[in-house]
């Protein structure tokens, strides 16, 4: 074979190669899995990680009973009482819940210890993917707790339209040193009711959050921030 024939034949193949290669990049890709970003490999898929809350109530008193879970985020939502948990096994380290308040970790079982609290219990948020929630304590820092002698409770439901409450003291006392605000569900508007004054502007308390404020109040007026749909608001009011 002629030298110059060499030459046709590895054009020849030269071009179908290239041809190929426009060919196989201009044709549609199918859709299919593997042509969509991977999940599971190095970080979880959010987006299908299980949350929920788990409410322990308090009436009865545990000694590290057993609560079987798979977890990798716990996280206090709100509390009325007081309650440790470990995490695992009963030897490991014991969590004061009043204290720490989110835990991570590859969780499989808790173990619960608390005093009988009537009426009480601690509502956790539990999710199987890795997470992260910013929140507040549900309690007033030692410092104010040390100033206050006890609290009124005003529990309501919210609706579009204002409503006002008023705090119910004991005899003596007619107004309070602060008050914790508690919203499970929409946001909320709130204005505070003080001894001198009706006239202080409207704030807003997120979904599903808590704000404290030192303040001297007799009551609340209160509605939604936003929409229609119902929430509902706890305010403490400490004296």
């Amino acid at each position: 074979m002629k030298k110059k024939d060499w030459y046709y034949i590895i054009g020849g193949v030269g071009v179908v190669a290239v041809g190929y290669y426009l060919y196989s990049m201009a044709k549609p890709k199918p859709t299919g899995q593997k042509y969509l970003p991977e999940y599971g490999t190095q970080t979880e898929n959010p987006l299908s990680s299980l949350t929920y809350i788990k409410r322990i109530v308090l009436s009865q008193a545990r000694d590290d009973e057993e609560l079987n879970l798979s977890a990798k985020y716990i996280s206090v939502l709100k509390s009325t009482g007081s309650l440790s948990i470990k995490i695992n096994d009963r030897s490991s380290a014991q969590f004061d819940l009043t204290e720490v308040r989110s835990i991570s970790a590859n969780i499989e079982k808790i173990f619960l210890t608390n005093v009988a609290q009537s009426d009480c219990y601690v509502d956790l948020i539990i999710s199987e993917g890795s997470m992260n929630i910013e929140y507040y304590p549900t309690q007033l820092p030692a410092i104010t707790q040390g100033i206050a002698t006890g609290y009124s409770v005003l529990t309501v439901s919210v609706i579009a339209t204002p409503v006002t409450a008023s705090f119910l003291f004991p005899e003596g006392i007619k107004y309070t040193k602060s008050v914790d605000f508690i919203v499970t569900g929409p946001a909320v508007s709130v204005k505070i009711i003080t001894p001198t004054s009706n006239s202080l502007k409207f704030f807003t308390i997120p979904d599903n959050s808590y704000f404290s404020v030192p303040i001297t109040a007799t009551g609340i007026t209160f509605q939604l921030a936003s929409g229609t749909a119902s929430s509902n608001l706890e305010a403490r009011g400490w004296y």
